[in-house]
């Protein structure tokens, strides 16, 4: 059974997830249909299992990095590549020929690991739960719900010409950078 805690600190923590699968899904517009599921899947189950062991891990010893004097070099490297990505779509989306964005398993493996780091520094509270392995595993399920649902809504965008879309995968990865960078700001840490 998923606790009101657990679900509202998994919902928390996918929410980025979900709108990084949105804004991959959004890429795959020109693709088939079974190309687009399947990258759909593959999106979800790596974004879950990187949110489940990033939390299992916190649990066990994140606070090493979260509380070290530069755990927010951590923050700055996400930051840094969302603000790439971004930067990226909206060059693709200036060019005037259509051109396919290709993204693999190293890129979905970057991505699953910058929106699962703030689970790591969550974990820590979760070490302090007799069942904190099942947690974990509950929140990378329901991770993996919210980015299989982000990702399918992304397909309703399908008729969208291309450089529009790949604008608005530019706005939501830029917007996940400066939300970093306004975090810091606020905070004054650095």
């Amino acid at each position: 059974m998923i606790t009101l805690e657990i679900l509202l600190l998994g919902l928390g923590l996918a929410i980025d997830a979900g709108v990084v699968s949105f804004a991959l899904g959004l890429t795959t517009a020109d693709e088939a249909p079974k190309h687009r599921l399947m990258k759909g899947l593959i999106i979800a189950l790596t974004f879950g299992f990187f949110q489940f062991f990033m939390l299992w891990l916190g649990s066990y010893g994140g606070y090493l990095i979260t509380f070290s004097s530069y755990g927010y070099l951590s923050q700055v490297v996400i930051c840094g590549a969302f603000l790439l990505i971004g930067l990226k779509l909206f060059q693709e989306a200036q060019k005037n020929e259509q051109q396919e964005l290709k993204w693999g398993i190293i890129s979905i493996l970057a991505l699953a690991f910058a929106t699962a780091v703030d689970a790591l520094a969550a974990g820590i509270s979760l070490g302090t739960l007799p069942d904190a392995q099942l947690s974990a595993l509950k929140i990378g399920i329901i991770t993996f719900l919210i980015c299989s649902l982000f990702y399918g809504v992304s397909f309703l965008f399908s008729s969208i010409p291309h450089r529009w879309l790949l604008r608005l995968g530019g706005i939501i990865f830029t917007g996940l950078g400066l939300r970093i960078v306004w975090h810091y700001i606020s905070t004054g840490v650095a």
